[in-house]
């Protein structure tokens, strides 16, 4: 019985030594923003639909001439756009920022003052793999910066029978690069169907939150359109069959 219980004793101590190293270890994978104090991010967006349709007034101006210029320098010269670049780069993934789109973007909110967003996005193809990388940087210092690359040029959803075909049902690979604190942080997935079950860009959207949450960094209150934005621009033509698409304009 002594025995019994001294190898009890040496198994949870070993327990006790183990988990509190590791979890450290996990916890400092990525420094608190906000110091010691971990402060949870809000409640996700409930469902896919109030995501994808956002309540409050958004105007997006398109740059031309030198303030585009001036916009596209600055987001092109971000640590964030520089880390992100560098990882597209490393999967062959190469921009040319003379064909950026640049924005002035009025965000609306309850308050009635919108956040002021400057942002830029580019697409590119590379071995028939499509990419793609925005970058966002609000007025009061939040910023949205994010890429992702697939399996398929995105032409390809067009056509009424995709290359890829698994069981008969068309899929392609997902890989999300989202710049938090100081490092990518990267979502993968692989995608089957999804015009029959869009809600996989929730699973996207709730990660990241998530993530934000866990590790005590302030989630920006315009990241409920910002993610609604992404979606349509780069993801909608994959999913064919949606009740909540709004029209035919993509913003």
């Amino acid at each position: 019985m002594k025995k019994r219980l001294t190898l009890v004793a040496v198994t949870l101590i070993a327990v006790v030594a183990i988990v509190f190293p590791v979890r450290g270890a996990v916890a400092g994978l990525l420094p608190n923003s906000q110091g010691a104090e971990v402060q949870q991010a809000p409640e996700p967006i409930p469902n896919m639909e109030e995501l994808l349709n956002y309540p409050w007034d958004v105007h997006i101006m398109d740059l031309e001439g030198p303030e585009r210029q001036a916009v596209l320098d600055k987001l092109m010269a971000r640590p964030e756009t520089v880390d992100l670049m560098g990882a597209m780069a490393a999967k062959g993934f190469v921009f040319d920022p003379a064909t950026a789109d640049v924005m002035l973007i009025e965000v609306g909110n309850e308050s009635g003052v919108p956040t002021i967003v400057e942002a830029m996005a580019m697409s590119t193809i590379a071995n028939e793999l499509s990419g793609a990388l925005t970058a966002m940087l609000a007025d009061d210092g939040t910023g949205f910066f994010q890429a992702h690359h697939t399996n398929l040029d995105p032409a390809l959803a067009e056509v009424p029978d995709p290359p890829i075909i698994v069981n008969g049902m068309p899929y392609f690979y997902i890989t999300t690069l989202h710049w938090i604190g100081g490092r990518i942080i990267y979502w993968n997935y692989w995608w089957f169907d999804s015009g029959h079950h869009p809600n996989w860009y929730y699973a996207h959207y709730y990660w990241y939150w998530h993530y934000y949450g866990w590790y005590g960094w302030a989630w920006p209150y315009w990241y409920w359109w910002g993610y609604g934005w992404y979606y349509w621009r780069y993801w909608y033509y994959w999913s064919t069959w949606f009740p909540y698409y709004p029209g035919p304009i993509i913003p």
